[in-house]
């Protein structure tokens, strides 16, 4: 990869991080309307409330995550710019398709699917989870 690409795909980085962390954490309790109150009035909305946390914090630690990798590929760029773009299993090049959707991507296609592979798999059972 040339500098020319490096700085394009560094400047991605940063703007994606930008973003992230202007987007700020999201709201743990988004039904929550009085700041004073505490529960909720009912089951129904206990459980709505319990679900909302959980996809707030689940949007939170998955944010934190990618602004760990970001951070990561940014190092990357600056201490070892000549191995950017190449995995970090099999030390192949990223597509360049997949480093200009995710340019904090480590791993090529092949790699990462070794590393997840239930990743992008649909359920077939309701206990597949486990």
């Amino acid at each position: 990869m040339d500098a020319r690409a490096r700085s394009r795909y560094e400047a991605l980085l940063k703007e994606r991080r930008k973003e992230r962390v202007e987007a700020g954490p999201a709201t743990i309790e988004p039904n929550r309307t009085d700041d004073a109150s505490v529960g909720v009035p009912d089951e129904d909305a206990q459980a709505l409330s319990e679900m909302l946390q959980t996809l707030a914090s689940n949007r939170n630690r998955d944010a934190a995550r990618e602004v760990g990798e970001i951070d990561r590929a940014l190092r990357k760029l600056r201490d070892e710019p000549d191995d950017f773009g190449l995995c970090e299993d099999c030390g192949d090049e990223i597509d360049k398709k997949r480093l200009d959707l995710r340019p904090w991507a480590a791993f090529c296609a092949e790699c990462q699917a070794a590393q997840d592979p239930k990743r992008n798999v649909s359920r077939k059972n309701l206990t597949d989870f486990r």
